[in-house]
């Protein structure tokens, strides 16, 4: 059994559970029937682990699938473990973090709300470290600050996935631009660094100006993740680690919020425009 969870394995979880009581058994039923633990069930269902091929079967026969339905299932299984890109430094990676990484390894677009800072995303190097050193109190593992730096790299590489690379489309509000992490020449390279991302084919990056007063800020800082195989999910910033929304409401009211900030934000070419003045300044 392979821990840890993935989109494909969440969908097979609520696809046996949407078995499950289709059966009319309790699941101590089938945990009795099949010699298995409740901790088992628990990870299967959640889409913490995927079973042992041999569990998985008896379960199915358990639950007396049609054949229609066996061969979903088996189809779920078989793909529930595939992840697009390795994670590194997983074992080190906050529970809930690593979750959203290996989400938005498998989307093929983002859209990203920043009230404070630059997308994670879009961070050079040296603004991420100054970010860890400047966070201590926050910061998820006690050397966080030593390779916070290295895992955004890793995580910008999707931005260069072959052959298809994520599409990011990142709304920032213009005080982000001007708060000043890391000192003068951490920020003048992080800007220069937006600049020539916005350059980019995938790449869309508009400015909530300071114009509008607290309009951006009160949505905080969240991505939406787009998937080639259904709506979604949100991933909301927090204190403690960030929490994961899949509820197919919430992720559309999320998508409503985040396409009337993009239709208040300034161009494409007014934040090039933007980002060079505050640059410069």
């Amino acid at each position: 059994m392979v821990v840890g969870t993935t989109r494909g394995k969440r969908k097979l979880g609520a696809l046996m559970e949407q078995y499950r009581e289709k059966s009319g058994l309790k699941a101590e039923q089938i945990i009795k029937e099949v010699r298995t633990t409740r901790s088992t069930w628990s990870r299967m269902i959640t889409g913490e682990a995927r079973p042992r091929w041999a569990l998985f079967f008896a379960i199915l026969a358990v639950m007396k699938v049609s054949d229609e339905e066996r061969e979903r299932a088996m189809m779920l299984w078989e793909v529930a473990d595939d992840e697009a890109v390795p994670i590194k430094h997983a074992n080190s990676l906050p529970k809930n973090y690593l979750r959203f990484r290996r989400d938005e390894s498998e989307a093929v677009a983002e859209r990203s709300a920043d009230a404070v800072l630059i997308p994670g995303m879009l961070q050079t190097a040296g603004y991420a470290a100054a970010l860890a050193a400047g966070s201590h109190l926050l910061v998820p593992t006690e050397d966080w600050d030593e390779w916070i730096a290295p895992e955004r790299v890793d995580r910008q590489a999707l931005l260069h996935r072959k052959p298809d690379p994520l599409r990011v489309h990142a709304l920032i509000d213009e005080a982000a631009l001007r708060r000043k992490i890391g000192g003068p020449d951490v920020m003048r390279a992080q800007l220069d660094h937006l600049i020539r991302l916005a350059e980019l084919p995938n790449i869309t990056i508009q400015v909530i100006p300071n114009g509008l007063g607290a309009y951006g800020a009160f949505a905080g800082n969240f991505v939406i993740l787009d998937f080639a195989d259904d709506l979604g999910s949100v991933y909301f910033e927090t204190l403690t680690g960030g929490v994961s929304v899949e509820d197919g409401d919430g992720v559309a009211k999320v998508r409503e919020v985040w396409d009337d900030m993009a239709a208040h934000a300034l161009s494409p070419a007014e934040t090039v425009e933007v980002v060079r003045a505050v640059r410069g300044s």
